[in-house]
């Protein structure tokens, strides 16, 4: 019997060593498995904000970590998705990759959803009063995507009042890496810029970013409207002529809740959509209210502004007041959630996702102009 042949005899039981010596491929390492880190089940492309948003890890079949530098890692589609030495994943391009590591001790492959950049988050959070803050703050666990707060971060709301930022720091805080805040008429401007640092800009509390192809402006509502945001709206607007703009802040121009319309607010609403921004995300009352694209003066319009008071962070419920304001869509006052954007090159999807155990959602697409 020739020794090609008492090898694949051999293959269906132990391997000997003269068939391992005799050129014939040897056996594949056994079944591993890939965990992924944070336990998310898409990555975004071109992420800017949050940084590296998945790492790899492989276990073998008894659950021991394999050291990463033993490990060859690969990606079937490079265009979409890339994997470092480490086992580092970096999302290129919405679509989908298959990402395989090999070791002598173990193998496994994990399918990457890479999708394009999401915002995610609410208003009116941090509460040491109750768990729902915890709820909504599980969703984000699940969830890939920079975080937007659309302010009143953290209420200070026990006996004796926390420092700043204790209460937002025991749910959320989890994600305050990838937090970019708002501040609002309930923060400590002096605790919020001390808790968030660098992310919160003091001194003056409004900037801007990327994200992906997104204008992304971020707006104090813990001050009264003053002509100095005012013109540094403007500017930055005139500086930043992206196709597609969304703006987050607190409190909203349109609300059919208990503290009602801003007309205060027309000032930025106005720049905005002389600008051609397509979205405004508020918080303040404490529901969730989508309104149809309209001017500032209430003026239904197609190319208007879009706005969406999300104020379902967890604090408590508020009140949704009839008659409703002009041009109110959907409305709902005792679901908290959050409002998940995903931000594609010449438009958006929204959804409204609610904290476990309810059923109220909210969903849309729109496009830029």
């Amino acid at each position: 019997m020739n020794r090609v042949l008492l090898c694949a005899i051999a293959a269906s039981g132990a391997w000997s060593a003269a068939c391992r010596n005799s050129g014939a491929p040897p056996p594949p390492p056994p079944e591993g498995r890939l965990i992924a880190s944070p336990p998310w089940g898409s990555i975004e492309a071109g992420d800017t904000i949050t940084g590296d948003t998945m790492r790899l890890t492989l276990f073998t079949d008894s659950g021991v970590p394999v050291p990463a530098g033993s490990i060859t890692w690969s990606s079937n589609n490079s265009g979409v998705a890339q994997v470092g030495a480490t086992g580092l994943v970096r999302g290129l391009h919405p679509g989908a990759a298959t990402i395989h590591a090999v070791a002598a001790s173990a193998q496994a492959s994990m399918q990457v959803t890479v999708t394009d950049p999401v915002l995610i988050g609410a208003g009116d959070m941090g509460t040491c009063a109750s768990t729902n803050d915890e709820a909504t703050a599980r969703v984000l666990d699940s969830l890939s995507g920079t975080v937007f707060t659309a302010g009143d971060n953290d209420y200070r709301d026990a006996t004796p009042a926390p420092a700043y930022g204790v209460c937002f720091d025991s749910t959320w805080g989890r994600h305050k890496w990838r937090v970019r805040p708002a501040a609002g008429d309930d923060d400590s401007l002096a605790g919020y810029y001390g808790y968030f640092g660098a992310a919160a800009h003091a001194p003056t509390g409004y900037y801007s970013y990327d994200l992906g192809t997104w204008h992304v402006i971020v707006l104090n509502s813990a001050v009264a409207v003053d002509s100095t945001q005012a013109q540094w709206l403007r500017a930055d607007l005139a500086a930043h002529p992206a196709l597609c703009t969304v703006a987050i802040s607190h409190r909203p121009r349109f609300s059919s809740g208990n503290a009602g319309n801003s007309p205060g607010q027309s000032t930025y609403f106005q720049a905005l959509d002389d600008a051609g921004a397509e979205l405004i995300l508020d918080g303040n009352d404490h529901d969730y209210e989508q309104f149809a694209a309209q001017r500032a003066d209430g003026t239904l319009d197609p190319d208007g502004l879009v706005e969406i008071v999300v104020g379902t962070g967890g604090k408590s419920h508020g009140r949704i007041n009839l008659p409703l304001a002009a041009n109110s869509v959907v409305q709902n006052a005792d679901t908290y959630g959050m409002l998940r954007l995903v931000l594609h090159a010449t438009g958006y999807d929204w959804r409204f996702i609610p904290v476990a155990g309810r059923t109220f959602t909210d969903s849309g697409s729109g496009t830029c102009h």
